[in-house]
């Protein structure tokens, strides 16, 4: 494959220490589905009142088999490391004849294509280390360049990320192990479990949520004089995925709509990884929200939030996997991760190998395989891929902190 124009590396200010303490955990409670029911968990551990006992027996029940075991995730996966993919479903749209009411007769029209598989918008992996006692995320970007084989054993070379899931089918079930498949065997990494979003999902939460408060990035655009980089109004339509999203930078309430369109936002400088974080600073201020709820809302928020998942957690896992990310300690500095990457003006990303094998070796530990680390990518084996661009800073002190910056 021919070497890409690369992007400017763009510094992005990192959050406050305060900001950190306060949405990582929230933020494993929303995305791993735990919010499905952690979210009365998380109040319900710390409380014995009547009207949560009363509104939500299921979860009292939940709540002392977790107490007796409070690291059942731990012991079902068998190790003292749980990692689990959050996948976030997309759309796919067609052009269809679709009778006009009004007219009695058909005409083309842009409709959900239900026939065919959905991709795979947005991927992190959450990892529990029992151990030290931490837990972390790593963002795994969608247009990433990678090869893989299908279920099949099809080989497809030079693809986008987000379409390994879509060439598992409509079977949802098979798009989720040839996922895990492919995270095992090209990226060497052990899923232990999965929650997906549906589309369309996350509107409704935020909706659910009455909205979320976030101070908006701009677009990072330049100047045509002088080259000098700024921050501007993100104005953009997808005519083809039916939404658009108008806003001005600065702090803001976002309805479902509006957050939907800025999540997905990455035609600027930035691209993708401009994208990754500004959905992880979404997801931190939906996670508040939802946990802001008064307790006896909490069991029609559970009923709400779990229609919008599928996972193969039960209940005590995500109960459990609640428990633990409540009782990390307040001295825990957490913040979003993103892989090392090639950010080139088409969008595409080619992945730093060597730098991505430091990443995950210390962020996975005996989890993560650097022997299949991108081995059927043949363009990401050079180590002369040329400078690593990762708009995630967090990754530096990471590294560092791991004896390894």
């Amino acid at each position: 494959m021919e070497q890409e124009s690369h992007r400017e590396p763009v510094a992005v200010a990192s959050p406050s220490a305060g900001t950190r303490k306060f949405g990582f955990k929230r933020v494993i409670l929303v995305l791993l589905g735990a919010v499905c029911i952690a979210g009365g968990l998380w109040m319900g551990l710390t409380t014995t009142g009547h009207d949560f006992a009363e509104s939500a027996p299921g979860a009292v029940q939940t709540i002392i088999k977790i107490k007796q075991d409070p690291d059942l995730l731990f012991n079902n996966v068998h190790s003292n490391r749980v990692n689990i993919l959050l996948i976030g479903e997309d759309y796919n749209w067609k052009n269809q004849d679709v009778l006009n009411p009004r007219t009695g007769k058909y005409a083309p029209f842009h409709v959900i294509d239900t026939d065919s598989p959905p991709r795979s918008d947005t991927m992190i992996v959450f990892t529990f280390d029992r151990e030290k006692r931490t837990a972390r995320m790593l963002s795994l970007p969608r247009d990433a360049r990678v090869s893989f084989t299908d279920l099949e054993g099809r080989h497809h070379t030079d693809r986008k990320l987000n379409a390994v899931y879509s060439e598992g089918g409509t079977d949802p079930q098979q798009r989720e192990l040839l996922l895990r498949n492919f995270l095992r065997d090209e990226f060497g990494l052990r899923i232990d479990r999965i929650t997906v979003i549906k589309p369309n999902s996350f509107k409704k939460l935020v909706d659910m949520a009455k909205g979320v408060y976030v101070n908006v990035d701009g677009a990072l655009m330049r100047h045509r004089k002088g080259g000098k980089l700024y921050r501007g109004p993100i104005h953009y339509k997808d005519t083809w995925g039916q939404w658009e999203v108008n806003l001005n930078p600065g702090p803001q309430w976002l309805n479902g709509e509006q957050a939907h369109g800025y999540v997905r936002f990455r035609k600027d400088i930035e691209g993708d990884p401009g994208r990754i974080r500004r959905q992880q600073a979404v997801m931190k201020a939906l996670a508040k929200r939802l946990m802001e709820k008064p307790l006896w809302q909490i069991p029609e928020v559970v009923k709400q939030v779990r229609q919008e998942f599928r996972t193969d957690m039960n209940d005590e896992e995500l109960g459990s996997a609640a428990y633990f990310a409540r009782n990390l300690g307040n001295s825990e500095h957490i913040q979003p991760l993103t892989l090392y990457g090639i950010y080139a003006d088409n969008g595409d990303i080619i992945l730093n190998r060597p730098q991505n094998i430091k990443l995950m070796s210390a962020l996975f530990g005996d989890s993560f395989n650097e022997n299949n680390f991108l081995k059927e990518s043949e363009w990401t084996k050079r180590d002369d891929l040329g400078p690593a661009n990762n708009s995630s800073p967090s990754v530096k002190a990471f590294l560092k902190e791991a004896g390894l910056g």
